[in-house]
């Protein structure tokens, strides 16, 4: 049985996972039993307040080194008994705003705007909270408050305003549980280091993350409060972190919908404030009513081609291999042509070549045809009278430590034929790739075939209007009425920075961009990612282009700061690592070059890669006095991608990005807190959240709203 395709971080850099042998190699049944269960404290649907029981079956299980598969006969029922705890049915305030006192004149304009559209808001100030309510630090009492307005007022929102108190410096972290020094409002940091359930080929992790869902999960089973530290060891989240217990079974759910505004100052502040009244007054349709997506191919998920041709037997002389592709619609691409020569009085000699790039078909852009690449052997190799073995790196085939397409093979006369077939347009997922080989004379002495080879390009099934394994993109779930405006770089719309900077200065009412960050950047790759990443790679757009490395700096400085949408502001979900990661500033953010350079300097995890980073990408977007986006959502840390056919269905940060427009589409959530808080409880609802190492615990913790929660999309007049 084909092992499940693994979740991989949607980093700049090049590491990959691969497949878990402790479970093939194992006599014992998987999964270990037939169903599971979890039980927890959150909102359903209609915003109320209930106990979600989650029911996971498994019919079917393997045990691999038995080779046999047990299949149920029946299932039992499970019963229940309803907590007595109720809370309040009825409301006093909608939303509480919590700020520090510096921030309060310029709220108190916002405070009123939603009190004059009838969402019930009141303030309260930092400062009053750490007087009037306990706690083990200040975000646990911030917390501690948020249970109280639930349960006094009936709250249904809580946005945070403030973030780090400076773009230049600025201490994100004062220890493993909290941000609070030189924070305006505190963060709460996980304990969770990553460790993949398909291990990777180089150590990767974020040693914990942001995660404002602490503020918004109050309750757990029985309705009793949530502190995220179950074992009471004074480590809070904590999975896989050396010398510490694991803290499992968190509940997860949102009791109460919770955004932020990460505003650094009163400057900031004026912005989003005016931005948000502004926007709630009302949206014109002429530009609301576009949903704006911009993406890629993800992954490299080329299949293992593996084609042998066997020259015993064949005479030493000059041959040539050729290579074409064709696709679903007949249409043939160019021929990838090698001359190699067959020697056995030499020494074997075989290099890898990956330059897919520079084919011509490929130099007017795209659509392209379908393009094949022989990478395991290169022009003027040699079969020699010896065997050859190289494996490239991910520096070199991305992917290949995860499946292994790529590899140069030579034994006992046989020459292992591998590369890349792909269709480089819309939905161009399937190929038929013909592998040949002609003697001196023109002759035919090998011809073999690999049809209905896939590939797929991730980030376009993931913002598109298909379905895929039964779940669509972004767009499936979206209003008839909302035109798409698809910047892909399969259909040559999406080609690098201006083009971005076009889709966002038109307006729209959503922006989604899917693909791979980092606080910097936003960036994606062609499809087939071809010539490596190296080459493959677009870069959508930057915060800053300074950089510690010649030429140090290209213009514009901030090209994110050129934005001149004005009020035709959208709603952004940003797909990849470290987007929202709104901890740094210009210093820290520059200090990561020295880890990177000499490896005893602690890493202190900006993942800014030296490049002076004042604030994160997303965060930017939103504080942009003169364009930009209304709200931001996205990871604070490593997000999981999964490669090939399984992108939108698998989970990870392909599935909850999806879930965000289905929600507002499909289910008709017009408020984006509770389209934002009811994505999370349908991710918590669908994957295993105990099971930490699939990466799901930590998709919901990172996944954070940095923009108001009440707020109605598209304004009152829509």
């Amino acid at each position: 049985i084909r092992p499940a395709p693994a979740l991989l971080p949607l980093t700049l850099r090049d590491r990959v996972a691969v497949r878990d042998r402790e479970v093939y190699g194992s006599k014992e049944i998987f999964p270990s039993t037939w169903y599971s269960y979890r039980v927890g404290c959150g909102l359903n649907a209609t915003g109320e307040r209930v106990t979600h029981v989650t029911i996971h079956i498994f019919p079917v299980r393997y045990a691999p080194t038995l080779n046999k598969l047990y299949v149920a006969k029946r299932a039992e029922k499970i019963t229940y008994d309803e907590p007595e705890k109720r809370l309040p049915a009825s409301s006093a305030y909608d939303l509480v705003v919590i700020a520090p006192s510096t921030f309060c004149d310029e709220l108190q304009r916002l405070v009123d705007h939603k009190n004059n559209y009838g969402v019930k808001t009141i303030l309260k100030t930092t400062e009053e909270i750490y007087s009037e309510y306990p706690g083990v630090d200040k975000p646990e009492q911030i917390k501690y408050f948020i249970k109280d307005a639930i349960e006094t007022w009936g709250i249904k929102y809580v946005l945070l305003v403030g973030g780090l108190n400076s773009l230049i410096w600025a201490k994100p972290r004062d220890n493993p549980n909290e941000g609070s020094e030189d924070w305006h409002v505190p963060v709460r940091y996980t304990n969770l280091y990553d460790n993949p359930k398909y291990p990777l080929a180089e150590t990767i992790h974020d040693p914990g993350v942001i995660s404002d869902l602490y503020y918004a999960d109050i309750y757990k089973e029985g309705g009793i409060f949530e502190d995220w530290d179950p074992n009471n060891d004074g480590i809070f989240a904590a999975w896989n972190k050396p010398g510490v217990e694991n803290d499992t079974n968190l509940d997860l759910y949102p009791d109460v919908a919770v955004g932020r505004l990460a505003c650094r100052n009163i400057d900031e502040v004026k912005t989003v404030v005016d931005k948000i009244i502004t926007y709630e007054r009302g949206c014109d349709p002429s530009w609301f009513k576009r949903m704006t997506v911009i993406s890629g191919d993800g992954f490299l998920d080329q299949e293992d081609l593996d084609i042998q041709w066997d020259t015993k037997g064949l005479p030493d002389g000059k041959y040539t291999i050729y290579a074409q592709s064709i696709n679903d619609d007949g249409d043939e691409g160019p021929i990838d042509v090698i001359h190699v020569t067959l020697d056995r009085s030499q020494e074997t000699k075989l290099t890898f070549n990956h330059d897919d790039h520079l084919n011509p078909a490929l130099q007017n852009g795209y659509p392209a045809p379908p393009i094949a690449e022989i990478v395991s052997v290169s022009e003027g190799d040699i079969l020699g009278n010896t065997d050859f073995h190289y494996t490239p790196g991910e520096g070199e085939a991305y992917l290949n430590t995860f499946n292994p397409w790529a590899n140069i093979s030579y034994e006992d006369g046989v020459l292992h034929i591998r590369g890349k077939s792909y269709d480089p347009q819309p939905y161009g997922n399937v190929t038929n790739i013909h592998v040949w080989v002609e003697n001196e004379n023109g002759q035919i002495v090998f011809s073999q075939w690999r049809n209905n080879t896939e590939m797929y390009y991730e980030g376009e099934w993931t913002t598109g209007e298909k379905s895929l394994l039964g779940r669509g993109g972004a767009l499936y779930y979206m209003p008839e009425d909302f035109e798409r405006d698809i910047r892909w770089a399969s259909n040559g719309r999406f080609t690098g920075q201006d083009d971005v900077l076009e889709a966002f200065n038109e307006g729209s009412g959503f922006l989604f961009m899917s693909g791979h960050g980092s606080p910097n950047v936003w960036a994606d790759h062609f499809p087939g990612v071809p010539g490596n990443r190296a080459h493959g790679s677009i870069v959508g757009l930057r915060v800053t282009t300074l950089r510690p490395w010649f030429p140090y700096v290209s213009f514009p400085v901030f090209p994110i700061d050129t934005l001149s949408n004005e009020e035709k502001l959208p709603i952004a979900v940003i797909g990849g690592c470290h987007n929202s990661q709104f901890n740094v500033s210009a210093t820290p953010a520059f200090l990561h070059a020295l880890h990177l350079l000499f490896e005893f300097f602690p890493d202190n995890y900006m993942w800014t890669y030296g490049q002076p980073v004042p604030e994160c990408f997303s965060w930017r977007l939103v504080s942009r006095p003169n364009g930009g986006t209304i709200a931001s959502i996205g990871n604070t840390g490593l997000g999981y991608g999964m490669p090939g056919k399984a992108c939108t269905s698998g989970g990870g940060d392909a599935w909850i990005t999806i879930e965000f427009f289905k929600q507002y589409g499909a289910e008709n959530q017009h408020i984006l807190g509770n389209a934002y808080a009811q994505t999370l409880i349908s991710y918590i609802n669908t994957f295993d959240m105990s099971d930490l190492e699939a990466g799901h615990a930590k998709t919901v913790q990172q996944w954070v709203l940095l923009g108001d929660p009440s707020l109605m999309i598209g304004g009152y007049s829509q």
